[in-house]
């Protein structure tokens, strides 16, 4: 069971857990591994047999609880800053980072319904950070060969895909996630190579 302290506005869901899972590997305790859009620090909590985790949140709330977790887990380095800061990347070094992680905010703003609460909006639509945001800072922060596992929602796999070509990270695997009682996907967990040649493997979960 996980250690991990969470609050009503910083909690996490099924998604990051998926996301941990599908990048947790077995040669992790050796690699340096970036989690952006932190929220609560479930994802570095997940990944905390790597050498050293570091956890990127610009919420001062959520990064409370990041720093409080991160006592408990010693590997887990809080940056709290802003992504698309260059002196917060500083901190971890410019491709120096053997994987990235990030569950960014699904939604543009003005697509639908926000939360009027503060830290819901920042953590579901991008006036905080967009998709290209996360995965510029990605580019900066991996070595050549480094990975990039994301989740987002379905109807943004396209621009996705885009999005990570314009840096050089190549798609290379694509998780499809179902929805409840459904054919169609609510999500996708998507990994892409830094530097790589184009070639992607497609599932379904």
């Amino acid at each position: 069971m996980l250690n991990i302290l969470t609050s009503d506005a910083h909690k996490y869901g099924t998604d990051s857990v998926l996301l941990a899972e599908f990048a947790d590997t077995a040669d992790l305790k050796n690699k340096i591994v970036v989690d952006l859009c932190s929220g609560c620090g479930i994802i570095p909590v997940m990944l905390n047999r790597a050498k050293a985790v570091f956890a990127v949140e610009i919420q001062d709330t959520a990064a409370e609880l990041i720093r409080a977790n991160a006592e408990l887990y010693p590997q887990i380095k809080l940056i709290h800053g802003d992504l698309r800061c260059e002196d917060s990347l500083k901190q971890i070094g410019q491709e120096a980072v053997d994987l990235v992680t990030a569950n960014p905010p699904y939604y543009k703003l003005g697509s639908g319904f926000e939360r009027a609460d503060a830290a819901h909006k920042t953590a579901r639509y991008e006036g905080g950070c967009s998709l290209e945001d996360v995965v510029k800072a990605a580019a900066v922060l991996l070595k050549f060969g480094g990975k990039l596992k994301m989740c987002m929602t379905a109807p943004r796999l396209a621009e996705t895909i885009a999005v990570m070509q314009k840096f050089a990270i190549e798609p290379k695997e694509i998780t499809l996630i179902s929805a409840k009682n459904s054919d169609t996907a609510r999500l996708f967990l998507i990994s892409g190579k830094k530097g790589a040649k184009p070639g992607v493997i497609v599932k379904w979960r």
